[in-house]
Parts: C-alpha cells; structure tokens; sequence
C-alpha cells in the first residue's frame, strides 16, 4: 500500500499555503496543474483510518436504531459503554495529535461564558421550535425523561447519558480523532463542514438535520480557531443539558 506524504508548496497566485495533493488553493481558487496528487481511499492510510472508525459508530447507531435489541436504557448504556471504549482505543492510537487539544493553555474563562450563553440560547431556540413543530404537525409531544423513570436517581441517569456521556466523547470522536484523520488530507474549511454532515448524519434523523448541521459547524469551528476540544466538550453539554431541562418541564419534573 503507497504511504500518503503530505508536503506544503505555496501557490503562485496569492502565496498562501497548499498541500501537494490541493488542486485548487483554498485562499485564492488557482488552479493548481495536474501536478496534484490524487487521494482515494486505496493510497491514504490517514482516509482508511477515518472511514474504519466512522463505519464502526455507524454500524452501532444502525443496529440501535433498526433492530430490537435495545428497547431499554440497561441495554442501552452497555451500547453507550462500547461506543466510548471505541473513541478511546482510536484516541490511544492518535495522542500525540489529540493531546495538544485537551490542554488548557490560553484558556479563556469570558469565552467561557460566551459559549455556554450561546448554547443555552442555541438549544432554548431548537427545542422550543422542535416542540411546537411535534405538537403542532405530528400531534405528539414525546419525552426524553419517560425511560429513565424507572431508575433511583432518574434525573442524574438522563443527564449522564444525554449531556455528560455525548458531550465528553462525541466530541472526542468527531472533533477530535475524525477531525485529525480528515484535516491531515483536507482544507481545514472543508474538514470542518465534513465532519459537521458525517455528525449530523450518524445521528439518524432527517429532521434534526435542520439543526444538528449548525450545531457540528459551529463546534468544529470552535475547535478549528481555538485548538482545543474544551470549548466544544461545553457546548455540547450546555446544549444537550439544557434540552434536558426543557424537557423535564414540560414534564413537572422540575419543581
């Protein structure tokens, strides 16, 4: 199998710096010749890499959603446990490319608070229009609490598994490992709008296409300009948490 080596020219247009595979540079739009090197799946270890590990969480997701195997959150949380023990074993694999993105160096405590104000009014909008379309189009009202009545501390068990288990390794998986796999043979624009759909879309759901492609853009964009997993890790759990508590409102589970 030929080994993909990624090389760094600059293009005679505008300067700006392109890899040795660019047929078109990403600052300007040259056209950069013949001259650039094809990339497929057969001759890039970094592209069979991403695929293996994408392929896997989707088989998952596929067989949680069209089978009947996983009715309840017992069975699901083992799903929950397989799924992060993946994430982690590609981690492993890829840390020193990771490790810089878990540091908190120039950590800024007022982005911070911007990013859990943003998530807080991204997600209050979403559910409040996802809540009013389900009532007002399909004539439901469904709830994310009712299969964790059962449990002892129900509240924590759906906060765990919808806010703290997805924020802490979705974001490990796709702005982490497969936004490196990607990034290593992409256009850092082009990696960030990748990895947004290929997120969007594990999630099974035409509808929530509508938002969760925003969601994945504005998160990879975050961990594009800042380097770091942190701001997205918050986001994320900001975001899912404060559906959480939307939906136990609406459910008189708040007070």
């Amino acid at each position: 199998m030929q080994e993909q080596h990624d090389e760094t020219y600059t293009c005679s247009e505008c300067e700006g710096s392109v890899k040795n595979y660019h047929r078109f540079c990403s600052n300007c739009g040259a056209y950069l010749g013949y001259d650039a090197e094809h990339i497929s799946i057969f001759n890039n270890s970094r592209l069979q890499s991403a695929f293996f590990f994408y392929a896997i969480y989707l088989f998952i997701c596929l067989t949680v959603k069209f089978t009947g195997w996983f009715r309840s959150y017992d069975q699901l949380f083992w799903i929950e446990i397989l799924l992060a023990v993946i994430t982690i074993l590609f981690a492993k694999a890829n840390w020193q490319s990771l490790k810089p993105l878990l540091r908190f160096n120039n950590f800024k405590w007022y982005l911070v608070l911007g990013v859990v104000l943003l998530a807080f009014i991204f997600s209050s909008v979403v559910n409040i229009s996802i809540n009013q379309i389900n009532i007002s189009v399909f004539r439901n009202d469904p709830s994310m609490f009712g299969p964790y009545r059962i449990y002892q501390f129900p509240v924590l068990v759906m906060f765990y598994s919808i806010a703290l288990v997805p924020a802490i390794f979705e974001e490990l998986a796709f702005r982490g490992i497969l936004y490196n796999y990607l990034g290593s043979f992409l256009d850092e624009r082009l990696t960030v709008m990748v990895t947004a759909f290929v997120f969007a879309a594990i999630h099974l759901n035409f509808f929530s296409l509508i938002w969760l492609i925003p969601f994945g853009i504005l998160i990879a964009t975050l961990r594009r300009k800042y380097n770091t997993l942190w701001y997205g890790i918050i986001f994320h759990f900001v975001f899912n948490i404060t559906a959480c508590l939307f939906d136990l409102y609406r459910q008189g589970e708040l007070w």
